[in-house]
């Protein structure tokens, strides 16, 4: 067997698995159907070897949730990015605690209540105004490098921000959201990895954002 089919044998690639699923929210006093979107999206680079370009490589496979209002414009609807810090947090906080459909029922206070844990309605969603899409950045949540990749290459300020920057521009291109408008919203880190994306997409990508929460 040859080194090459050694290798693939060994680190086989990953693929993109996402599920669909549709609901109905009762926000502030309106009825708003939506799909659910997860998965992960598989990140590539090009591979050279002896100065011969081998195509696209994976190298990372990126964990998301994504709620998006049905039969609603693309064009003029608009889509937050949402991430908490960290580094090293997934975005569970911001998706189950505060933005998302649904959240995590507590106390009023914010103190968490005794099992059984249950799920409810959120009040404070953000889904009556924009798309939204909860990003885990690598090593965190569900989100990994793969196999024979180095998860360090991912972290520290300038990677993590290639990395989520990068999905970004893979989702968008993906679902056809170049012409929507775009928002970021993080939490503690995630206000930093924030202010490097709108750089970063800026400069990298050609990607313009409305604003950053």
């Amino acid at each position: 067997m040859s080194d090459k089919n050694e290798k693939d044998e060994k680190y086989p690639i990953p693929e993109e698995k996402l599920t669909t699923t549709r609901h109905t929210l009762y926000l502030n006093g309106q009825e708003i159907a939506y799909t659910a979107t997860t998965g992960t999206l598989v990140l590539k680079e090009e591979h050279e070897k002896d100065d011969k370009n081998e195509g696209e490589k994976p190298k990372a496979a990126i964990f998301f949730v994504a709620y998006t209002k049905d039969n609603a414009s693309a064009a003029s609807r608009p889509i937050t990015f949402a991430f908490n810090g960290g580094p090293g947090s997934s975005s569970v906080w911001l998706h189950l605690g505060l933005f998302g459909p649904k959240r995590v029922q507590a106390e009023d206070d914010g103190r968490a209540l005794p099992p059984p844990y249950r799920l409810i309605d959120n009040d404070f969603s953000l889904l009556d105004h924009t798309d939204l899409v909860f990003i885990d950045p690598v090593s965190t949540g569900f989100s990994r490098a793969v196999p024979g990749e180095k998860p360090k290459e991912f972290h520290g300020f300038k990677k993590d921000i290639e990395s989520v920057g990068d999905f970004i521009r893979l989702f968008t291109t993906r679902y056809g959201r170049w012409s929507s408008p775009k928002f970021l919203a993080g939490e503690s880190y995630g206000t930093t990895r924030a202010a490097g994306l709108s750089g970063y997409l800026q400069e990298r990508h050609g990607m313009y954002l409305n604003g950053i929460m």
